[in-house]
C-alpha cells in the first residue's frame, strides 16, 4: 500500500468513509433500476434474450465469488504488524475492488432487463443489491476482518 495513500486515512472517520462510498454505490444501481422499470413501458420491440439469460447470471455468480477471493486475498496480504493507517487504506481498496466486482453484474442485469423487459434480470440485479446491502461496512466488520487489537479498535473508535 502507497504511504500517501495511507496517509489521507483518518482512523475515526474511516467507518463512515467508507460506508458513504458504499452508499454511493448502492444508490447508484437503485437508481438505475428504478428508472430503467419506469422507462420500461417506453420501449416498443423487446429483444431476444436467450444470450442474455444464460451472461447475467453467469456475470453475478463470477463477480460474487471472485470479489469474495480477492476480498480475503487483499486482507491475506495484511502485514499484523503494519500500522492502522496502513490496514485501513488496505481493507478500503479490498472492500472497493469487491464492491465494484457485483455493482458491474448488477448493472449488467439492469441493461439487459432494459433490452428484454424479462423481470429474470431485475430479479438478479435485486439479488446482488441486498448482498450488497448486507456487505455494508460496519465498526464490528472492520474489526473483525482485520483482528485489530485492542490499542488499534480504541484508535478506530
Amino acid at each position: 500500500m502507497n504511504t500517501k495513500q495511507s496517509d489521507n486515512i483518518i482512523p475515526a472517520t474511516f467507518v463512515k468513509t467508507t460506508t458513504i462510498i458504499h452508499l454511493a454505490l448502492v444508490m447508484g444501481q437503485v437508481l438505475f433500476a428504478a428508472t430503467t422499470l419506469l422507462n420500461s413501458k417506453n420501449r416498443v420491440q423487446p429483444q431476444s434474450d436467450d444470450l442474455f439469460k444464460y451472461m447475467a447470471p453467469a456475470l453475478a455468480l463470477s463477480g460474487f465469488v471472485i470479489g469474495h477471493f480477492l476480498f480475503l486475498k487483499f486482507l491475506g496480504n495484511i502485514k499484523r504488524d503494519s500500522p492502522l493507517k496502513t490496514k485501513l487504506a488496505a481493507y478500503q481498496s479490498a472492500t472497493i475492488v469487491r464492491l465494484a466486482l457485483l455493482e458491474g453484474p448488477s448493472l449488467f442485469a439492469i441493461v439487459c432487463f432494459m433490452l428484454t423487459r424479462n423481470m429474470m434480470f431485475i430479479g438478479i440485479s435485486g439479488a446482488i443489491i441486498l448482498y450488497f446491502i448486507y456487505l455494508r461496512p460496519t465498526r464490528q466488520k472492520v474489526e473483525d476482518d482485520l483482528a485489530l487489537d485492542y490499542n488499534e479498535k480504541a484508535e478506530l473508535n
